[in-house]
């Protein structure tokens, strides 16, 4: 965050000045994109970015624990939901979006787990019950039974966790009965992509 940016619809200095692409557009749709240590929320023609991640969260109040104590997966669900109201501060419309979708490669992780195969389908919407299934089951798993699950990428086992509670945070904030998943890359680009990051 360059400190010399200042907006005064943002009042949190870990959210960034919305980069606006249009802002005479209002559109009821919102995307939300996660990434390793970052988290864009596109909204009515602005993006908002908060320095918030699976990564982040698991190295933080996770401690990467294996697997995570109650108080852990608390303390994480409640640093993505301080994040989310700092944007609902700056843009309200936020909190109010008639449709949802996450996108990135952490997104799409757990979707493939959920469904249990490697293939997303168009038009895939992540249902809030079965997103807290995937937690519920995926939480008491220590990282030597997680990598069994079906459809878990070894590049995840370790994240998986940390994404349910950025998903699951998005989805209980905001009142979500889904959200939709679209997948952006083959899987092979997302490996590539998961190799040059580290």
């Amino acid at each position: 965050l360059d400190p010399t940016v200042t907006d005064p619809t943002v009042t949190d200095p870990t959210v960034t000045a919305p980069t606006v692409t249009d802002p005479t557009v209002t559109d009821p749709s919102v995307t939300v994109r996660i990434d390793d240590r970052s988290t864009e929320v596109m909204v009515d023609g602005a993006t908002f970015t908060v320095p918030i991640g699976p990564l982040t969260l698991f190295e933080g109040p996770l401690e990467q624990a294996d697997p995570p104590s109650p108080a852990h997966l608390t303390n994480a669900l409640g640093l993505v939901a301080d994040h989310l109201d700092d944007i609902i501060i700056a843009a309200p419309s936020f909190a109010a979006a008639a449709s949802v979708s996450a996108v990135g490669p952490h997104v799409e992780a757990m979707a493939r787990v959920e469904i249990g195969d490697s293939q997303i389908p168009a038009g895939y919407r992540l249902r809030r019950s079965d997103a807290d299934e995937v937690f519920r089951t995926l939480a008491t798993e220590p990282v030597v039974d997680r990598r069994h699950n079906p459809g878990l990428d070894d590049g995840y086992v370790e994240s998986i966790i940390a994404t349910c509670c950025m998903i699951l945070g998005v989805m209980r904030r905001l009142d979500l009965d889904s959200i939709g998943v679209t997948a952006e890359n083959s899987r092979d680009a997302r490996n590539s992509d998961r190799q040059e990051s580290t």
